[in-house]
């Protein structure tokens, strides 16, 4: 262009300035032409956190239409989630004490680091059982709460697409309006009122406990040809109605890396937020090493290059949520490996 050319291109961007108007030559040379990863990897060590809750047992009371005791896992370049599209806190309830009843737009998931068979949360009404292992799902605007009757505190894992639902701008919350926490159809757990894919006719599945004896028999029995050569023996926590993933948003994984074992490396559009169940080892994003041990939690970040080393002759077990579907649904997950 000659310089005539670039004053007089100055000046019409000015002028459709004035009117927030832009033209898209401006940002062109700019434009990505691959996806960058919203921050850094992160690991959150279980030793703060458990040292948090304990604090915040003695802080704070759950009552009705109270505050829940949980502490998130805020990633330092959000400002309320652990990614751009999900938040993972660790929720506390004390031995003994009854959360009130609320629901919300997102789809949510705890899965159980300490229960038993006398914590549970209900959902629309079906009571859940909560074990060490268990994962208990709650699809987006269901009532739920949690209980626990027995005489030690229960810990769990709450998972929800939160990030997702305030770039939306689609959150809504409400309390329920009874004081009455224990508002079940029947004081019988749902796996036993509701077994396996049976349904009364015409009626939906209740299917909404993922029990952890299950899952860990199914890990234990996969053949070595159903391995991953990215995450070893992995499993979905699939949607027994729908056949795919957890929730439309977001999914649950469990995987289990074998003594002495290294994946291979890769990076893919969608974001994975992991906690240790069993073991240790290492994971290797982007350079940097991450050394986890079990109840550690750590971020691997979209498009960011990965890998899994279990340096020990003992099984790591690791559990994960992911936003792949949401990618897979629109059309824009991609996947690479080196």
């Amino acid at each position: 262009m000659t310089p005539a050319q670039i004053n007089n291109l100055k000046n019409l961007d000015a002028e459709l300035a004035k009117d927030n108007l832009r033209g898209l030559w401006v940002r062109e040379d700019a434009l990505r032409r691959e996806p960058a990863p919203f921050g850094k990897p992160i690991i959150w060590k279980w030793a703060k956190i458990r040292t948090g809750l304990e604090a915040a047992g003695q802080l704070i009371t759950t009552n009705y239409k109270g505050a829940r005791r949980a502490i998130s896992l805020v990633h330092p370049n959000m400002n309320e989630s652990t990614s751009h599209t999900l938040n993972l806190a660790v929720q506390l309830v004390k031995a003994g004490e009854a959360v009130y009843s609320h629901r919300h737009t997102n789809a949510a998931m705890r899965f159980v680091i300490d229960g038993g068979e006398k914590v549970y949360t209900i959902t629309n009404g079906e009571k859940c059982v909560m074990e060490r292992g268990d994962l208990v799902v709650q699809p987006s605007w269901g009532w739920h709460n949690h209980i626990n009757e027995s005489e030690r505190d229960a810990i769990w894992i709450d998972g929800l697409d939160s990030g997702l639902m305030r770039m939306l701008r689609t959150m809504f919350q409400e309390p329920h309006p009874a004081e009455d926490v224990r508002l079940y159809n029947s004081p019988v757990d749902t796996t036993k009122r509701n077994p396996g894919l049976l349904a009364p006719p015409g009626q939906p599945l209740k299917s909404l406990v993922y029990k952890w004896a299950d899952t860990r028999r199914a890990l234990a029995e996969m053949l070595a040809e159903s391995e991953s050569p990215f995450d070893g023996k992995c499993l979905e926590y699939r949607n027994p109605v729908t056949g795919g993933a957890t929730f439309s948003t977001f999914s649950c994984w469990v995987q289990l890396l074998d003594g002495n074992k290294e994946t291979a490396e890769h990076r893919h559009t969608s974001s994975q937020l992991y906690y240790a169940i069993e073991g240790s080892g290492i994971t290797e994003v982007d350079g940097e090493k991450l050394q986890w041990e079990a109840g550690d939690f750590f971020v691997v970040p979209n498009w960011s290059w990965h890998r899994h080393k279990n340096s020990t002759s003992k099984p790591a077990l690791l559990f994960s949520t992911t936003d792949r579907p949401l990618h897979e649904a629109i059309g824009v997950y991609r996947e690479q490996s080196r």
